[in-house]
């Protein structure tokens, strides 16, 4: 697990990548991009500073990616989203992307105007209907995008949410996918110790006593309530995507990135 403390020189970040990670960022050319935010009472202190975040990476990872990102929430649902629907409609997706032929867009402070922290996070139940959707999406179109699952949360869960991960790796080891077609960040943000272990625990060893893939990469935010910035944490975040972006990178270099289908499921 990277670690990050708020004292470390990172002050004065810009929004725009380092140079070191430039072009391994682009490689997200070749990936669906989704942010699941926890948006549970345990976030209440941070969120304005979550929302800060996801408002300074979102035009990185656009800048690679005119598709847009996706954005959904452990609680909240959009207004036209109904218990029953596909999962797909339960959050934002193509955040950024031109829509039509007027130029407009939606944006990562739009989604956010609306969302209030409250509640439990169930972090596992939200994880395992994503994951889930993806993998169909994948057994239905062996050349779908591979997806890049960017987790912001306290770590404080209510529910397992191993399980789902662990499910998801099998179905692709089953499937003989590729590496890096799905990778999931747990970016934690907070000091909780009990949440710091099992992430910990989560990236370095679950894989390994499953026998299955790694698809589980860890960064933690340690030292609040003390002061620092949302480019400091895009700075750990886009380190951490560029760090797997190296992993993938001689997989698909030189390959046409693919093209992006919506589907029903």
């Amino acid at each position: 697990m990277d670690t990050y403390n708020n004292d470390d020189e990172t002050t004065g970040v810009p929004q725009a990548p380092g140079a070191e990670h430039t072009e391994l960022l682009s490689f997200l050319q070749y990936f669906e991009t989704l942010f699941i935010i926890d948006d549970s009472s345990h976030m209440k202190r941070q969120w304005s500073d979550v929302s800060a975040l996801v408002q300074v990476v979102a035009p990185v990872c656009l800048r690679y990616d005119e598709n847009g990102i996706d954005i959904y929430f452990v609680n909240h649902r959009p207004t036209l989203y109904f218990p029953g629907m596909s999962v797909r409609k339960s959050g934002y997706n193509h955040i950024g992307k031109v829509h039509g032929d007027d130029g407009k867009r939606d944006s990562a402070q739009g989604v956010f105007r609306d969302v209030k922290p409250g509640g439990k996070c169930k972090l596992g139940a939200r994880l395992r209907k994503l994951l889930s959707w993806y993998v169909e999406q994948l057994k239905a179109d062996p050349q779908r995008a591979p997806l890049n699952v960017i987790v912001i949360t306290a770590g404080i869960v209510d529910d397992e949410f191993t399980a789902p991960l662990l499910d998801a790796a099998r179905e692709l080891d089953a499937l003989g996918a590729p590496a890096h077609q799905l990778g999931v960040m747990l970016f934690q943000l907070g000091d909780d110790d009990d949440a710091r272990a099992r992430f910990e625990h989560a990236d370095d060893e679950m894989y390994k006593k499953a026998g299955t893939r790694d698809i589980v990469d860890t960064v933690a935010w340690r030292g609040w309530p003390a002061s620092f910035g949302a480019d400091d944490m895009a700075k750990a975040v886009l380190g951490a995507v560029s760090k797997k972006m190296d992993g993938a990178k001689s997989a698909l270099v030189g390959k046409v990135p693919p093209e992006r289908r919506e589907t029903t499921i």
